[in-house]
């Protein structure tokens, strides 16, 4: 395959030049910049020409991406199959120790970076020994030939690395080719109605790959693009009852949005005519809420993971139909079975672990042959989530994997938190498990044995958030005094399940309402 994400924009820009492609949100209320075609033609290739030529590291040419929400955390992903690069996104919450694991692992030797984000971004660039380029000093070029130039063939070569949280306590690199990526976006046409006279709401960080790869499907097919600043469920609310038609939303804004609307008079938003949900499954209470605020769009809820190429499954949901837990059939080009501990498909009805087989296969993850061997079983994905085929052919997921904690749409896993916790010189041991949160979905909470008796769960808090992201600092810390408190198997590994049900749950309830 010779055609890139962005010959088709260049494309776009011949054909329908004036049609607008992008508008900004700004976070203040107001509006902020409009793209037409012809200008996200011109920004990519000023933007490819300040990034220049990209010295290759020990994985290839690759440019670091730490942009916040805007035109050019979408365009950057161009600019960089226009000089032949793969784009490393980095996601805009990490705390600068997490950057700099990212820029290490991936090699980058450009780091493109703007905003507030900027103090980060240099200090990132320092450590790796980066060239950094501040996207907001770059001009746009008045670009008189929007014909295109010749962009490098990607099909088999990393087109962009996502990095996911880490099972092991670091993130890793998933690869995905040009190829891989041309076919996640183009199955969005026919599987999620995202056609050309669509208007995209674009409510998520751009740094995943998930609305990267919608808000980018949606240039693709010359569709118009609302990027939001930051999510604001007012706002949402706004752009899905105005000019917004097409939706990507966590369940945690889904949750924000139908506590505005109940603040405010329950008024369903009518422009709506695509839903599209994942990151986690939506309670009952507010599936059946989330179809009556959207009364004249197709609800759907997705279920996949980074390895697999994107949704997997997927379901259109149906009042009259509803399955708790359900997330539906294979999506197109997919193949899901679910395997027991042997490796065996599992009878219809039997729980077992959900694995996929894609158009694509998993080019696997950057730096780690070990982990892409033991991602796959007989060419198919494994997810480590139990899940089960019910008669009709509907998968139903019953637990995740089981050191993932969801938060507000942002996936943590445990053994990341852990191993920072066990930095703190007052820590002995540590065991990190979710609890439920009615807005977030869960919780992090933090289980330590202290080593000191001045251990300080405030001074701990404060220790983490300058290591990791946000989201994935512990909202609660319990502190206990033995290593025998821990509960644990007769082999001595902690049992997570029983440090939530004996530990987290006797101490805490479910009704917190503040950011985790």
């Amino acid at each position: 395959m010779q055609f890139a994400f962005v010959d088709q924009l260049a494309v776009n820009a011949q054909q329908f030049p004036g049609r607008v492609a992008i508008e900004v949100l700004a976070a203040s209320g107001g509006e902020g910049p409009t793209l037409t075609y012809a200008d996200v033609w011109r920004r990519i290739v000023s933007l490819a020409g300040a990034i220049g030529e990209v010295a290759p590291g020990p994985n290839g040419p690759m440019v670091a991406m730490l942009l916040p929400n805007g035109v050019d955390a979408i365009l950057t992903y161009l600019a960089c199959q226009v000089v032949g690069a793969a784009a490393v996104p980095v996601n805009t919450r990490l705390a600068l120790p997490e950057i700099d694991y990212v820029m290490s692992d991936s090699g980058a030797s450009v780091l493109v970076c703007a905003g507030e984000l900027l103090a980060n971004g240099r200090a990132a660039a320092a450590n790796a020994g980066a060239r950094l380029l501040d996207a907001d000093r770059v001009p746009t070029m008045d670009v008189a030939d929007l014909g295109g130039r010749a962009i490098p063939p990607m099909a088999d070569a990393p087109a962009v690395i996502g990095y996911t949280s880490g099972t092991t306590g670091f993130p890793k690199g998933v690869i995905n080719t040009g190829e891989g990526w041309w076919l996640m976006a183009l199955r969005m046409f026919g599987q999620l109605n995202l056609t050309s006279d669509q208007v995209m709401l674009t409510a998520g960080p751009i740094c995943h790959m998930s609305y990267a790869t919608m808000s980018l499907g949606a240039l693709l097919i010359g569709a118009r693009v609302r990027v939001m600043v930051a999510f604001d469920a007012e706002r949402a609310s706004a752009e899905l009852d105005g000019p917004c038609t097409w939706a990507f939303l966590v369940p945690s804004m889904t949750t924000m949005m139908l506590e505005h609307a109940k603040r405010h008079g329950g008024q369903p938003l009518r422009s709506a005519r695509f839903i599209l949900s994942s990151g986690a499954s939506l309670p009952s209470s507010v599936l059946e809420g989330a179809l009556d605020l959207f009364p004249n769009a197709a609800f759907a809820e997705g279920y996949g993971w980074s390895e697999a190429y994107g949704f997997c499954n997927f379901e259109i949901k149906d009042r009259a139909t509803l399955r708790p837990h359900s997330v539906g059939w294979s999506a197109m080009g997919f193949q899901v079975r679910v395997l027991d501990e042997d490796g065996r498909v599992c009878p219809v009805g039997e729980a077992g672990q959900v694995a996929s087989r894609t158009l694509t296969p998993f080019a696997g993850y950057l730096n780690r042959p070990d982990a892409t061997a033991a991602a796959l079983r007989d060419g198919f994905i494994l997810s480590g989530d139990i899940g089960i085929l019910d008669e009709d052919g509907r998968l139903r997921i019953v637990d995740r994997k089981p050191d993932m904690i969801v938060s507000g749409g942002e996936n943590v896993y445990s053994a990341e938190v852990e191993r920072v916790l066990v930095e703190h010189p007052g820590v002995l041991e540590a065991a990190v498990v979710g609890r439920p949160h009615e807005l977030w979905g869960e919780a992090v909470v933090g289980v330590v044995v202290r080593a000191s008796d001045a251990l300080d769960p405030d001074e701990l808090r404060a220790f983490c958030r300058e290591r990791l992201a946000g989201y994935k600092c512990p909202k609660d810390i319990v502190i206990l005094d033995d290593p025998a408190d821990l509960p644990r198997n007769p082999m001595g590994k902690i049992q997570k399940f029983r440090v939530r049900k004996e530990v987290v749950e006797p101490r805490f309830t479910p009704a917190a309402s503040a950011n985790p």
